[in-house]
């Protein structure tokens, strides 16, 4: 494909294409195909009532540097656990916190870049 193709590709991966955008649910095991360069997975919108561990199933042809960015908000103290697929540190919430985190992938995993940040 052109340059030009890819761009008018509405399933085109980012950068050519949009980011995939992710919800999790309140609680549990969060299993999650990645398949684009760049997810976002939305564990703000849905806040946290319990612990949460993050399963990813990467596709074949997802190119080491792809990047995944999580957010996860909690009413007290519940846990975000990376689990199959990634490499990080349990980020433990704080009532009514946002947290970020990022990943990028080496090909194998996903490693945690920094530890989570509190956003607001």
């Amino acid at each position: 494909k052109g340059m030009n193709q890819e761009l008018q590709n509405p399933i085109a991966k980012w950068p050519f294409g949009a980011a995939t955008v992710v919800s999790l649910s309140a609680t549990g095991a969060q299993n999650i195909d990645i398949y684009n360069n760049l997810t976002i997975v939305d564990g703000a919108s849905v806040i946290a009532t319990g612990e949460r561990t993050l399963n990813l199933s990467i596709a074949p042809d997802v190119q080491p540097g792809a990047r995944l960015v999580v957010k996860t908000k909690t009413t007290a103290v519940e846990t975000l656990t990376p689990g199959t697929g990634m490499t990080g540190t349990v980020t433990t919430g704080v009532a009514g916190k946002t947290f970020v985190a990022e990943y990028v992938y080496d090909g194998i995993t996903f490693i945690q870049t920094a530890a989570a940040v509190q956003i607001d």
